[in-house]
């Protein structure tokens, strides 16, 4: 019971570095730009840079701070609840964990076509999002969502083919349009 709590506390930990990862873009999309590529104080007056040679936005004081602090902070946000949550899965494995098959040397073509899917659904996802609601920081947002859910299916599907291959035999594999 250790071990599975030892291991589901890892799994969330990467899931909250996951959902760390797109936090910096869309605050400085929200805001307006980057409080520490460019952005200053002056006279009391707080300004973020949008980049792209144009010309600092002034902003509040709060939200200059926000952006300020998610800039500085935001590679500890991702890093280290991956790597303590990758640390706690393997460790949450116990002694007794069989190592993954062999990858073959050739993707299956279901795998194949699931990244395609996956890569067309995100991409026309996310254009599709953007001409409805228009606003930049929700089109990163609902991209990246669309991006871990159409990866996950991917990995699922492709670690699926290697477990059932494995289970098989290669010469039972080929049979099914797999490897041999």
């Amino acid at each position: 019971m250790l071990r599975w709590c030892t291991w589901l506390s890892g799994v969330l930990l990467i899931a909250v570095a996951i959902a760390g990862v797109p936090s910096l873009p869309i605050v400085e999309s929200y805001v307006g730009g980057s409080a520490i590529h460019g952005g200053y104080i002056k006279d009391g007056r707080y300004f973020v840079d949008p980049g792209h040679g144009r010309p600092s936005e002034e902003v509040s004081e709060a939200a200059w701070r926000t952006v300020y602090w998610v800039e500085l902070l935001w590679p500890f946000s991702a890093l280290v609840p991956g790597f303590i949550g990758g640390f706690l899965m393997l460790h949450g494995l116990g002694p007794n964990w069989k190592p993954p098959p062999a990858p073959p040397k050739e993707m299956p073509p279901s795998v194949l076509r699931a990244c395609l899917v996956s890569g067309v659904s995100t991409v026309l996802a996310s254009l599709l999002f953007w001409k409805v609601v228009g606003i930049p920081w929700a089109r990163m947002l609902f991209g990246w969502i669309v991006f871990c859910i159409s990866t996950g299916w991917v990995s699922w599907s492709y670690t699926r083919w290697l477990r059932r291959t494995a289970d098989v035999g290669p010469a039972e594999a080929s049979n099914r349009g797999g490897i041999g």
